[in-house]
């Protein structure tokens, strides 16, 4: 449809909103009126009046093209670029859940049908956002099966979807995204099932995770879940821990008891962006592999060569690959600065080669202020913005007056 000189999407509600429109309607007219919490929200921007029949509707902007329906993904029917376009994914999601929240928001029925995903970039958009009310108030949706919360799903406890069934549904998204498969689908899975008991059992009564340290019971089926075998065996150790301390059995409690344990959206976002510096290219058959950094050789995951660690630069305990075409980012030296769209997209930096010198490599300075290197001699010199600083043993590089990093080669 045409509105303010321009192309955007109606969504209109022909036989009213639920069984309370009137107060469907007031919510999202207060969405409208308080605007998104972050760029990625494909948020109501303007709402029609409610005629007599208690019909309705709201513009949002149009979905662009080179963005994908989840699903396809996960149906292998779309394929991402790479893994820095998961990993950007899974920190974009994470980090517009936690402004949400951080907004006294709970959005109640997170599901794969949410998220449209660039397969290039990994950049997402979020729809499907007239659910969204404050915490602790329901409109009457209670989420899809299989993203639902266990205490939500129990038929016996007066439980309303809240910003900590949110976090179990958030998971449930993010493992989806990197291992393709359901973290509670495994052995104990029964497809065929015409009661539904089976699914109650899995997702309420007594979920499992597919990995539980403690409980194999309910491991993934080899025939059926390879995607999840695969990838488990891929992804670092710290991102393992996070997602079983996610579907630990004390966080999945049908009476809720341990909900207020699961892992918060600022913790993905911490995991993310350490999964994000621990991915180099391997210098022997040139693909993504992940890099313990605390090691000095490790195997690349595609061609099982023994490969040396690149350089790295050590900000405030983490530690950056300096490898070409790597990127330093806001959070990266910033410590002080919260996930949010500014500091986990914006680069401050580039691993380049110089132009005169094959061979030579350099930091270059993308941001708007001056950094200063001291090499071990105490020579100090001022790296301006789009110029470089050279990748050299133990130089010290102070990032304006935010932090200072030291070069390890």
């Amino acid at each position: 449809m045409s509105y303010k000189n321009g192309e955007y999407a109606l969504k209109w509600y022909f036989k009213g909103a639920g069984k309370t429109p009137e107060k469907f309607y007031k919510n999202l007219k207060k969405n409208v009126e308080k605007g998104a919490p972050a760029e990625t929200f494909l948020w109501p921007l303007a709402i029609t009046e409610m005629d007599s029949s208690k019909c309705f509707g709201y513009v949002m902007d149009l979905r662009p093209k080179e963005y994908k329906e989840f699903p396809l993904f996960l149906n292998a029917r779309e394929k991402f670029s790479g893994f820095q376009a998961i990993i950007n994914a899974a920190l974009q999601i994470s980090t517009s859940f936690r402004l949400l929240h951080s907004k006294g928001l709970s959005y109640q029925d997170l599901n794969d049908g949410n998220f449209f995903i660039n397969p290039t970039t990994g950049d997402i958009l979020i729809c499907d956002n007239d659910n969204v009310t404050p915490n602790n108030e329901n409109l009457g949706i209670m989420g899809k099966p299989g993203y639902m919360a266990p205490e939500i799903l129990n038929p016996d406890m007066d439980n309303l979807p809240d910003k900590y069934s949110d976090r179990f549904s958030l998971a449930v998204v993010l493992f989806l995204l990197l291992f393709r498969d359901h973290p509670l689908k495994g052995q104990r899975e029964d497809p065929d099932d015409p009661t539904g008991e089976n699914e109650m059992d899995l997702m309420c009564k007594n979920p499992v995770f597919i990995f539980d340290e403690k409980d194999a019971s309910n491991r993934p089926k080899p025939e059926v879940h390879r995607n999840a075998e695969r990838f488990w065996k891929i992804y670092p150790p710290f991102i393992h821990a996070l997602f079983r301390k996610a579907f630990d059995k004390s966080c999945m409690n049908s009476d809720g008891d341990g909900k207020e344990d699961r892992p918060m959206e600022k913790d993905w976002c911490e995991e993310f962006a350490h999964l994000r510096n621990s991915l180099i290219v391997c210098p022997e058959c040139g693909k993504e592999t992940f890099f313990p950094m605390k090691n000095q050789t490790s195997k690349c995951m595609c061609c099982k060569k023994t490969i040396s660690r690149p350089p790295t630069l050590l900000i405030e305990g983490k530690t950056i690959p300096l490898q070409e075409g790597l990127k330093i980012y806001s959070y990266d030296i910033d410590i002080w600065q919260d996930f949010n769209f500014e500091s986990i997209k914006k680069e401050i930096g580039i691993v380049v080669e110089n132009k005169n010198k094959k061979g030579i490599y350099g930091i270059k300075n993308l941001s708007e202020f001056a950094w200063y290197r001291k090499t071990p001699g105490g020579k100090e010199e001022t790296i301006m913005p789009n110029s470089g600083v050279i990748i050299a043993r133990d130089n010290i590089v102070k990032f304006g007056t935010l932090c200072e990093g030291t070069i390890k080669a």
